[in-house]
């Protein structure tokens, strides 16, 4: 053989066992990288695993009793996942938990469980250390700082943010949502009727964006022109669009902040709008009556899934019967004050879907003090009780929030409606759940009374209501009792 040759052959050795060596070190590199990115994703789903169960680590609270009151704190003493429940959570923290109710003794002086509470705290001994309170009287607490600060457990929680929102206060965190708290309203209405009076279905509509003010109303007069006499294309209860219609126009009537806005322009606009539809009897015209002394004697509205003289219906989502195949769903038309192109995720933060229906489980803060529990151990044991005892919630809560961090709402947590657009849909109303007090201040509903039943000017009404809500509000402690 030539030197050449020889030269050549030896050459082509040299390739080989250099590609020979290269490929062994990739598949070394590939198979450590393999293992390493396979050991990191098998600790973030662990760690997301985690977060829907109890923390193994243990305290020791010295045997300390926390009294516990409302929502599922009440069954603390029934079996199966409650007994669980409280049995984990008593070992894990070396505590007792016990059930207290909060009445009032006295049947003529009564006072409901916040007033209860809030007179223990002033006495140094507070009736309740772990509570669930609803909305209806968290405004009260939250006035008069009853409740422990949470807000650095609740960055830590991994929950959805309906769930913490509904606990914030002027952005502070005092409590967490554990109940089904999206029950938020919802307008409602048989797809095979809108089929038949050959109307495109109003879901489509509201996602292609095409449901603000002016497109809603040339929609209903389409839809007016085809129904029978005295049958109407929308019915409404007088409060229940003064809220809706004013998050859906950018303003929350009582928010999180503390803010009444009822005499916001975009509330007023709202209302006219509403007043226009009625006028037009494209709504259902609704009408209050009074007594000779005044009194407000009776409201002819309508607005439920079975009244016959309305096509778009409204209902929480808690109402609806038990089969809705049927049915689809849509929300509230846009304002002036909020802007849509072309698609319905395209709409801006400030629409939103008001709900008046959550309650928060929430720490005492001075049975915190006294009892030597951080407000953020406190939020743990309420966690580790209900992610056992309402372990799929807490589950849901989880998913929740892991839909909102991918922004994939197609991967939806709601399987209610037979059509998968309905079930998006509501999954994207969720996102824009947010808190309102307002259903508990009469004020309020006066209002939407005034204007949409007596067809009084919203400029006239809106500045006096919003004054009386305040000086019912300005005191540290406010006392409300519901109609």
């Amino acid at each position: 053989m030539s030197k050449d040759k020889e030269k050549k052959k030896r050459g082509h050795l040299g390739l080989v066992l250099f590609l020979i060596l290269f490929s062994g070190t990739i598949y070394i590199g590939m198979r450590y990288f393999k293992t390493d990115i396979m050991r990191i994703i098998k600790k973030e789903e662990n760690t997301t695993a985690a977060n829907a169960k109890p923390t193994p680590i243990t305290y020791d609270f010295g045997g300390v009793t926390l009294k516990c009151y409302g929502g599922e704190w009440d069954r603390l003493d029934e079996g199966g996942n409650y007994k669980k429940a409280k049995e984990y959570v008593e070992g894990k923290y070396n505590i007792k938990l016990v059930r207290v109710e909060l009445k009032e003794d006295d049947e003529f002086d009564f006072k409901d469980a916040v007033d209860i509470l809030h007179d223990s705290i002033e006495s140094g001994e507070p009736a309740a250390d772990i509570v669930c309170i609803s909305s209806q009287r968290l405004y009260a607490a939250l006035y008069s700082d009853m409740l422990a600060d949470i807000t650095d457990f609740a960055k830590t929680v991994n929950v959805g943010s309906s769930y913490i929102n509904a606990g914030t206060w002027k952005n502070r965190v005092y409590g967490i949502c554990y109940e089904k708290q999206r029950d938020l309203k919802v307008i409602i209405y048989d797809r095979a009727y809108i089929d038949e009076l050959g109307l495109d279905q109003p879901s489509m509509l509201f996602v292609e964006g095409k449901w603000n003010y002016d497109l809603f109303e040339v929609y209903l007069r389409k839809m007016k022109a085809k129904l029978p006499e005295d049958v109407y294309p929308i019915g409404m209860d007088p409060y229940e669009w003064l809220e809706m219609a004013a998050g859906a126009n950018g303003v929350v009537l009582f928010d999180n902040d503390g803010q009444i806005r009822l005499d916001d322009p975009k509330v007023a606009e709202a209302l006219e709008f509403y007043q226009k539809l009625e006028a037009e009897g494209l709504a259902y015209p609704m009408s209050i009556n009074y007594d000779d002394f005044g009194f407000l004697e009776g409201v002819d509205v309508t607005y439920g899934l079975e009244d016959e003289r309305i096509v778009l219906k409204t209902a929480d989502l808690s109402e609806l019967p038990e089969d809705i195949s049927g049915y689809s769903i849509v929300f509230w038309p846009w304002g002036y004050g909020v802007k849509c192109d072309d698609y319905y995720l395209n709409l801006p933060d400030e629409y939103s879907i008001p709900t008046s229906a959550w309650t928060i489980d929430a720490a005492v803060a001075e049975s915190c003090r006294q009892k030597g529990i951080s407000a953020d151990d406190a939020a743990r044991i309420i966690y580790d009780y209900h992610s056992i005892c309402t372990a799929a919630t807490v589950d849901k809560m989880h998913k929740i929030y892991e839909n909102e961090t991918t922004g994939k709402l197609s991967n939806t947590a709601v399987t209610l409606f037979s059509v998968n657009r309905d079930n998006v849909l509501l999954e994207w109303a969720l996102s824009r759940l947010c808190p309102d007090y307002s259903f508990s201040v009469s004020a309020f509903r006066d209002a939407a009374y005034s204007v949409l039943c007596g067809y009084e000017e919203p400029a006239d009404i809106l500045p006096v209501k919003e004054e009386e809500c305040k000086n019912g509000l300005d005191t540290p402690f406010v006392s409300y009792y519901s109609e």
